[in-house]
């Protein structure tokens, strides 16, 4: 019987550590096809052909404000900013689990830590709902998401605000992530780097071109997704 449950025990250490590799393969595919449509995007925004680099730059100079806003907000307040941050932390891991259409059975948040219990028993959807915290910014692509379907003189507020969540989920990131943290520290070290890193670069890639003349966060996802696919058929033709 012990030696049955040893071998049971093998097989499961086994196919664990060949879906971490396969995992590792697919997302550093997938980081490398974002890279050249992330330095398209920078070349676009700091290497113009037609108009100067501050003419460009003016499509996110309200959004620069928010930014530069909470920072000094954020330097002001910063000891009362810890449990909006985990607040953040916790609902972003919710938000996630709604998507793989789990249930939420309870949500807290305190000061310095908080916890999600949720339904399910695989593992499907587990590593994006542990990551995502460090990674999505749910309250910048809350405000794109509704931003396309605003036409009025006073859209330089709403980009001011955009500009504020983009910076506090920048500090969340910043605080938040660690080896230290049972999310990333769950799963080996790379594997969760890894995804972090990729993710975060997707979504740069997607909200900034989101600002574009004609472009919204909808267009914009869907504009990273043919270039990735092309990136990708492109490099399959050259091998």
């Amino acid at each position: 019987m012990q030696k049955v449950e040893d071998k049971c025990y093998l097989c499961t250490e086994i196919m664990k550590k060949a879906t971490y590799i396969i995992s590792m393969v697919l997302l550093s595919i997938l980081l490398l096809l974002t890279i050249p449509y992330a330095a398209k995007i920078i070349g676009i925004i700091f290497l113009p052909k037609r108009i100067s680099v501050l003419s460009q730059l003016s499509i996110f100079q309200w959004v620069a404000v928010g930014i530069a806003l909470f920072a000094v907000i954020h330097a002001v307040v910063k000891k009362n900013m810890n449990w909006l941050e985990t607040f953040s932390h916790e609902l972003t891991h919710i938000v996630v689990a709604f998507l793989f259409l789990r249930r939420v059975h309870s949500f807290h948040a305190e000061e310095e830590s908080g916890v999600v219990y949720t339904s399910g028993k695989h593992d499907y959807g587990l590593a994006p709902m542990a990551l995502a915290p460090y990674c999505l910014p749910i309250f910048t692509y809350l405000l794109l998401s509704i931003r396309c379907l605003m036409d009025f003189h006073g859209m330089w507020i709403y980009d001011i605000l955009i500009g504020m969540t983009i910076c506090f989920h920048f500090f969340c990131f910043k605080n938040q992530t660690g080896n230290y943290q049972t999310d990333i520290n769950q799963y080996p070290i790379s594997f969760s780097y890894l995804y972090i890193i990729t993710a975060l670069l997707i979504n740069f890639c997607i909200i900034w071109v989101s600002f574009f003349p004609h472009y919204n966060v909808y267009t914009s996802l869907w504009r990273y997704v043919t270039s990735v696919w092309g990136n990708a058929v492109g490099f399959i033709r050259w091998i």
